[in-house]
Order: structure tokens, then C-alpha cells, then sequence
């Protein structure tokens, strides 16, 4: 691979549990555009030889961000630190399948304090992780994991993987993101980039987002690290120069 360039292209959470609108999980109107844009991305990298990233997350089941992990929980409440700081091994809210102890949900939650419950979604060897079309296994050099541990959640694609080994092996500088979703796992992985020391720009079009409301908060925060916004046009350009 020639790495002249030092540029890498990240796509983030690019799978069908978030743009499949028969699986009902976490869909969110016009993410397949967003996986379009994306393969225009895939393709212009490609054909100017950059390092092409997939970026996944595979749950195993009965994760500890799931709701159905737990006994008396819905998708989209809050779960916090104050409210199983005091569950025992005999009495707890835990569902009788949940992958984790309450020792380990203990433990995390006294780091993150509060926790996003969800659907059931990304679960390993499901059609919850395959590629949203366009999108191919083979428009990507590398796969990186995330969220594999049952008693851990973790938005940014740099949380508990190889991924910066991977583009420090590389010699990269720059990384180019898109997928899903801006408030969430692109919006962390670009601010661990960030502080990792790598240049971030991300295609506005290659994108899509949870709420107006947290997408806001996140893209003032990316800005003000100094994260770079470009048009799907601008960055061909820019590609189609190398």
C-alpha cells in the first residue's frame, strides 16, 4: 500500500443494524444515503491506493447496553451509577440472561456514571453486522471490532482496539470518517483521534446523526478541537488530485 499520503479512511458503524429498516432497531431516516456517500468515499481511496478502514461493532448478546439486559428497563432510558450502586448477587435488576455480574456493572458504571440502555443491535454472527449495500467486505483493507465485551460500551472506534496501532503501523496522520452517527460513535472516535494527534476530517455527506439536539453539542465540541467538516464534493476533489 503507498502511504505517501499518510491518509486513512474510517468508516464507523457502516452496517445494517443502523440502516435496515426491516430489522427495526436503531434505523434513522436517510442513513442509506449516508452508506452511498460512503462508498463513493471507499472507491475514490481506493483507486488513489489509501488505507480503507471498517470500523464495527459485534455484541456479543445480552450486552450490558442493552435494555433486555436488564429486568425492568426500556431502549433509550438512562441507567446511572446511583440507581445499582447498592444491587447485591441476590438482589438486583438483572435479567436472567445478562452477560455480565453485578460486580462488573458495578465496576463500569462507577467509571461512566450513566449508561444509554438500546435495542438489541450489532449482535456478533447476525445479519445485524453485515455491510449496508453498496457497501462490500472487500472495499475494506482492514476490520476493527469494537464493543466485543458483554460488561463494556465504548462509542469511539479507538476505545479498546488495535485501530491506532493499526494507523501508526501505517505511518498515518490524517484520518477521513464517515458513518454513523455524528453524536455518537463517529463524534467519539474522531475526538480520540484528535487527542491521539491525528488530523480529522469528516464528510458531511457520509454521516447521519441520532438527535438534533445531541448532534449540535457534538459537532460545537468537534469543531472547537479543531475537527474539519467538508463536503462530499470537496474532499473528491481533493482525492481525485492524488
Amino acid at each position: 500500500m503507498n502511504n505517501k499520503q499518510q491518509i486513512a479512511f474510517i468508516s464507523v458503524d457502516n452496517t445494517r443494524t443502523f440502516e435496515d429498516k426491516n430489522l427495526d432497531e436503531l434505523y434513522v431516516n436517510q442513513w442509506e444515503e449516508a452508506a452511498i456517500a460512503t462508498k463513493t468515499v471507499v472507491k475514490l481511496c481506493r483507486k488513489a491506493w489509501l488505507i480503507t478502514v471498517n470500523v464495527l461493532e459485534e455484541h456479543p448478546v445480552w450486552h450490558i447496553s442493552f435494555a433486555s439486559s436488564f429486568a425492568n428497563k426500556n431502549p433509550r432510558e438512562l441507567l446511572t451509577y446511583e440507581e445499582v450502586a447498592n444491587w447485591t448477587d441476590i438482589e438486583n435488576e438483572l435479567a436472567p440472561e445478562a452477560m455480565f455480574t453485578v460486580a462488573e456493572l458495578q465496576e463500569y458504571m462507577k467509571k461512566v456514571w450513566a449508561q444509554m440502555l438500546w435495542p438489541d443491535h450489532g449482535v456478533v454472527n447476525t445479519e445485524w453486522t453485515e455491510l449496508q449495500e453498496p457497501l462490500e467486505e472487500n472495499d475494506f483493507d482492514i476490520k476493527v471490532v469494537k464493543w466485543d465485551k458483554a460488561f463494556k460500551d465504548a462509542y469511539s472506534g479507538f476505545d479498546d482496539t488495535n485501530l491506532d496501532d493499526i494507523l501508526q503501523e501505517n505511518n498515518i496522520k490524517e484520518i477521513v470518517l464517515g458513518w454513523v452517527a455524528t453524536d455518537y460513535c463517529v463524534g467519539d472516535t474522531a475526538l480520540d483521534a484528535v487527542a491521539k494527534g491525528y488530523k480529522v476530517t469528516i464528510v458531511e455527506e457520509a454521516v447521519r446523526w441520532v438527535t438534533p439536539e445531541t448532534t449540535a453539542a457534538k459537532i460545537k465540541e468537534l469543531k472547537e478541537k479543531w475537527v474539519k467538516f467538508v463536503t462530499l464534493e470537496k474532499i473528491a476533489s481533493r482525492l481525485n488530485k492524488i
